[in-house]
């Protein structure tokens, strides 16, 4: 045939034909599940931000106690207690090491040193107010019931929280007198109803501390009021007690009929007055400094007002404080939270948040410890009640004794988690470890399992199970199926010559195997009756055959794979030397060969049809001529002509 070049060469070929095999490959079959949902807040960093505030230099005297504010280097018990609980919710949230200076059992230590140490009222109860950088008193007079009612509740978290500080805790509560604030709690409403819990928690019955826990059984006695078309009791009511019952009190189910109640009333006021509400009690930077924001003011009688102590009533703008913002949205997680929390986002800083922006969009410049306490309290709460963990793994394992393989497990969620992966107790026979153990969702685990040469075949069931401190654990059953080990079957494929076949894929039943360079592939845990087919690239180089295997077996297998030889000569009958040839059965490459000084070359792994010869300079630049032969296995010499110039210039 005329290559469509200019050029000629008189090629002799000579054509035989050879096989090869391809080595097994086992695939699982995963089934992933995997949940990812973008939060639209990112509840750790906001903690770790408020937690910045609980820095030495920041908001945290050298003694280890809390400023109340950045500008005001006091504490009362309330602050304590604020400090206290974040404390806890710092810790289950990984944001302060256990161990080191300020570490968490420092810090503990640090405050339980105070309490035990601190000088009392003559009256035997705590100062109302102490100066933290030196640890005294700060005022003349002794504290109240709803400061010594936080503190307690904050006292007996850290107590469940840390057994082993609990002997030291109970003697700092009985060392400061808490008990003979019982007397004096009143029954007003949602305040008095959670430092009250304070006093329950540690076994301080009186009946006005029974009273106090009692709205919920009376509060339908009590009247109501209307609140933008929400019918509200008559109790106090803003979002300060509520916040904080949620995030450190367990709560019967009514309670948050009532809490419902309170937040559907301040939506209603912004779909009324276009002015974003979240009422409660926070600091200001202008007289009078420090104001209630009542969503019902018992003393008044009115709804959404805002209140002093000293001076009742005040005419100012009231804040969206940041700790409502951030605290409601932790619970509720709707749009209206979502709106706050964005609408105080500019309060961010490195050092904690400020306490908010008032309805005209003012922020308020002050930086508390009750604003970023609360935020660490929500997100541990937003945290905890966020969806579950999520653990995608593969289907059934199948394995067979002495053999290993490692398993891809990915653990999710919708947050960022600190999570660590246990695996139940170890089946016989079967050696399982995972790597990592411990990170931070999403996390990819790869498991790593190793079955003992003497290990029964069966099916075995691995318990797998992801655990945070933050939300419910996620467990996950894999199915390990240990298969009977069966037969070793090696098939040795051999060309047209009886030389060895590299790279030919054998197809064995639905296994399948790619021959080594020896033209040898092995097929493992075999036994019963396979087909048994070669394959060149997309080629059939075999009939399909039958081959039954009851013992460890070897074959050798003939294929219709051939060498061709290429006997490249000039016009001029003398060799052409150095010459490439590639040979393609359509798109599929076959071979390559370079002829020699006597312008022989040989073509390997050859299938039987029709074949495409190309020449090319030694450098492969230049196309000399394009060739077609058919390969049928019984010709031994293709003749074609095809002109190659000398000195590898081209002839016209």
């Amino acid at each position: 045939m005329r290559g469509t070049h200019l050029t000629k060469i008189l090629l002799s070929i000579l054509i035989s034909l050879v096989l090869f095999a391809v080595p097994s490959n086992i695939f699982m079959n995963h089934v992933t599940i995997e949940v990812k949902a973008e939060p639209e807040v990112d509840w750790l960093e906001l903690a770790r931000t408020a937690w910045n505030y609980f820095q030495p230099g920041v908001g945290l005297s050298s003694r280890g106690l809390n400023y109340a504010s950045i500008s005001w280097r006091y504490l009362t018990d309330w602050d304590l207690g604020c400090y206290v609980s974040a404390l806890v919710d710092a810790d289950i949230l990984g944001l302060v090491p256990r161990e080191g200076p300020m570490g968490m059992d420092d810090r503990i230590r640090r405050v339980l040193n105070f309490l035990a140490t601190r000088p009392l009222h003559p009256s035997g109860v705590p100062y109302g107010v102490y100066n933290a950088d030196t640890g005294e008193p700060g005022t003349s007079g002794p504290s109240n019931p709803s400061d010594a009612g936080r503190l307690l509740i904050a006292l007996y978290r850290l107590k469940m929280h840390r057994p082993d500080f609990g002997n030291y805790i109970d003697f700092v509560v009985e060392r400061n007198g808490f008990k003979s604030f019982g007397v004096s709690v009143p029954n007003n409403g949602f305040y008095s109803y959670f430092y009250a819990h304070g006093y329950y928690l540690w076994g301080i019955q009186t009946k006005q501390v029974a009273d106090a826990l009692g709205l919920l059984r009376t509060i339908r006695s009590r009247g109501t009021v209307d609140a933008y078309g929400v019918k509200l009791p008559f109790v106090e009511i803003t979002m300060e007690p509520i916040l904080h019952s949620i995030f450190e009190l367990e709560l019967p189910e009514e309670y948050f009929y009532w809490a419902n109640l309170t937040l559907q009333a301040q939506i209603n006021r912004y779909k009324a007055t276009g002015k974003p509400t979240a009422f409660t009690e926070g600091g200001l930077t202008v007289p009078p400094y420090y104001i209630y924001e009542w969503i019902v003011d018992i003393y008044s009688g009115g709804t959404f007002t805002v209140w002093n102590p000293s001076i009742s009533g005040v005419s100012i703008t009231p804040v969206v404080y940041t700790k409502a913002a951030i605290g409601m949205h932790a619970i509720w997680d709707n749009n209206y939270t979502l709106m706050l929390v964005n609408y105080v986002m500019k309060t961010k800083t490195p050092n904690g948040f400020y306490e908010g922006v008032d309805e005209n969009g003012n922020i308020i410049y002050l930086m508390t410890d009750k604003t970023n306490s609360i935020i660490i309290n929500a997100a541990r709460y937003a945290l905890a009640k966020a969806r579950p963990l999520t653990i995608s793994a593969p289907g059934p394992i199948e394995i067979y004794p002495g053999e290993s393989t490692r398993l891809s497990i990915y653990i999710n969620h919708s947050l960022p988690l600190p999570v660590q992966i246990n695996i139940a107790s170890p089946l016989p026979g079967i050696n399982v470890s995972a790597e990592p153990t411990i990170g931070t969702t999403p996390l990819n685990v790869t498991l790593s399992l190793h079955v003992a040469n003497n290990t029964r075949p069966g099916t075995y069931t691995l318990t797998m199970k992801a655990e945070s401190v933050l939300v419910s654990p996620a467990k996950t059953n894999l199915t390990i199926i240990v298969k009977e080990p069966g037969y070793t079957l090696k098939i040795k494929a051999l060309d047209a010559c009886g030389d060895s076949a590299p790279n030919v894929t054998i197809l064995l039943g639905n296994l399948r195997g790619v021959t080594s360079r020896e033209g040898t592939v092995t097929f493992s845990h075999v036994n019963g009756t396979y087909m048994l087919s070669a394959m060149l690239g997309d080629i059939p180089v075999s009939e399909p055959q039958i081959v039954t295997v009851s013992s460890d077996t070897q074959i050798s297998l003939r294929l219709k794979i051939y060498k061709v030889l290429i006997n490249a000569k000039t016009v001029k009958e003398t060799p052409a030397e150095n010459i490439i040839i590639k040979a393609y059965a359509g798109n599929q490459y076959l071979s390559t060969a370079r002829t020699n000084s006597s312008g022989m070359a040989i073509l390997k792994n050859i299938p039987p049809g029709n074949i495409t010869i190309n020449a090319y300079t030694s450098d492969g630049k230049i196309e000399l001529g394009t060739w077609s032969i058919t390969v049928r296995g019984d010709v031994d010499v293709v003749d074609p002509e095809i002109v190659v110039p000398e000195n590898g210039k081209i002839e016209t």
